[in-house]
């Protein structure tokens, strides 16, 4: 028993050991130094919240992008420096943690209240305050999955604050974008004559009759999601375990991050207590309603293992709309969060849109 107690004392020493020396590391490689440069975490004041965001890059002079995480409530911050270190030589990158959740949400004695309105106008103070502290007449807005959903609304509402859109596996309609996932899943031929398709016809058939959020199963959902991932997703993405590990071993990881990465696990809990926004998530909003017509370039990317929002629909929305310049990016060997799947093909879109302002 005491050699037991010894050797799981000892594993547990070396392995925080491990996680203080990686970041430790982490923060050395990751530390912005040049003159111009800045590396900042903090909060500014929206009608009282206390919002927190976070800035990088190593020349202030740079164009400014706003990031706009995705879940809904589901913050990136902590783990930016990972998919976007390669692009901080040539942008100043703003990340936040949304209205209701992460940082914000602590700061602000855990006020979960949020909804899509407040979330574009949050969105908006936040560029506001970026033109204003760099200078700068307008901002690159870049929203992934969820974040695309506030991202779009918001280059429709302020087309002057906003030099472009880039939507990063882009949300036409969530509700359907799932179930067009698992539709393509039907297609592969690994999954003919298998369990898992007579399964999965019956998750579509059951929850194509599904119209309301109430009437929405999370268990139901959650199978759905499982079995088409098996049959979609790419070898290319992280799995949550390596996820985990970047996030911990990352410096900008602190504990408030830790809790809310935690409450994330408790699927039922999560989604009550971010009910209002997942439930526009899923049934309120539908990009068809915004106008075909952007009056800024938009640029979409999609990872092709993505079984989490259907990008055949984004590229389908895609063609159907008119811009001052737009394009659309397939990112191999990535599913849905294709910026930690594979940040270096993410990087290389993103600076392929750069330099057709440079052009």
């Amino acid at each position: 028993m005491l050699i037991m107690l010894i050797t799981i004392t000892a594993v547990i020493v070396l392995a925080l050991l491990s996680v203080f020396v990686s970041r430790l590391i982490n923060s050395n490689k990751n530390k912005i130094d040049t003159q111009n440069g800045i590396q900042e975490s903090t909060y500014i004041d929206i009608d009282g919240m206390k919002q927190y965001i976070q800035i990088r890059g190593e020349n202030t002079e740079n164009p400014v992008m706003i990031f706009i995480h995705g879940g809904p409530a589901s913050p990136m911050g902590y783990v930016s420096a990972y998919y976007q270190r390669e692009l901080e030589s040539e942008l100043t990158i703003i990340n936040y943690d949304q209205r209701g959740c992460g940082r914000t949400y602590y700061a602000n004695e855990c006020d979960a209240n949020s909804n899509i309105n407040l979330l574009v106008d949050d969105l908006n103070s936040i560029v506001e305050y970026a033109k204003e502290r760099f200078g700068k007449d307008n901002v690159i807005i870049a929203g992934h999955s969820w974040g695309t959903v506030i991202g779009s609304i918001y280059v429709q509402e302020h087309p002057e604050n906003v030099s472009c859109y880039i939507g990063i596996s882009q949300i036409t309609n969530l509700y359907e974008n799932k179930l067009n996932a698992a539709r393509t899943a039907l297609e592969k031929y690994e999954i003919q004559g298998t369990d898992d398709e007579k399964k999965l016809s019956e998750l579509i058939k059951r929850m194509s009759q599904v119209c309301e959020y109430n009437d929405m199963s999370l268990d139901n959902l959650g199978q759905l999601v499982s079995i088409t991932s098996k049959y979609i997703a790419c070898e290319g993405e992280m799995s949550g375990f390596s996820q985990m590990i970047t996030g911990i071993t990352s410096p900008d990881m602190n504990f408030e991050d830790i809790k809310w990465f935690m409450s994330q696990m408790n699927t039922e809990k999560f989604f009550a207590q971010n009910r209002d926004i997942m439930e526009y998530a899923f049934f309120g909003f539908d990009i068809d309603t915004l106008s075909k017509t952007y009056n800024v370039p938009v640029y979409y990317l999609a990872g092709k293992g993505d079984y989490a929002v259907c990008q055949n629909d984004a590229e389908a929305y895609y063609e159907s709309i008119e811009a001052p310049d737009k394009a659309f990016y397939w990112i191999e060997n990535a599913g849905h969060s294709m910026f930690m799947d594979n940040p270096k093909l993410y990087c290389d879109a993103i600076k392929d849109i750069l330099s057709k302002f440079n052009d």
